[in-house]
């Protein structure tokens, strides 16, 4: 697993200015994962985010204007929270 983020992150990364791997804490279901996605979709400068709650991921793509402070802010609102980036 940690292979296939390691290289969707590369590849990603060639394509837009900035990608992220975010661990969120409390997902546990499909209604999180939307919930999250559409928080961190709602940020100005954010691309894409693909939200796994099995592994309480989200892989976003972002232009260089976006902070880690607004993607906590937005995903905070929903009740969740980053903890920690890769």
């Amino acid at each position: 697993m940690a292979r296939i983020a390691f290289f969707l992150l590369l590849a990603v990364s060639c394509i837009y200015a900035k990608a992220w791997i975010l661990h969120i804490d409390g997902m546990h279901c499909i209604a999180c994962t939307l919930a999250v996605k559409k928080a961190l979709l709602s940020v100005d400068g954010v691309e894409a985010a693909k939200v796994n709650f099995k592994n309480e991921t989200a892989i976003v793509e972002t232009d260089e204007k976006v902070s880690l402070k607004k993607m906590q802010d937005a995903v905070a609102q929903t009740g969740y929270t980053i903890s920690r980036t890769q």
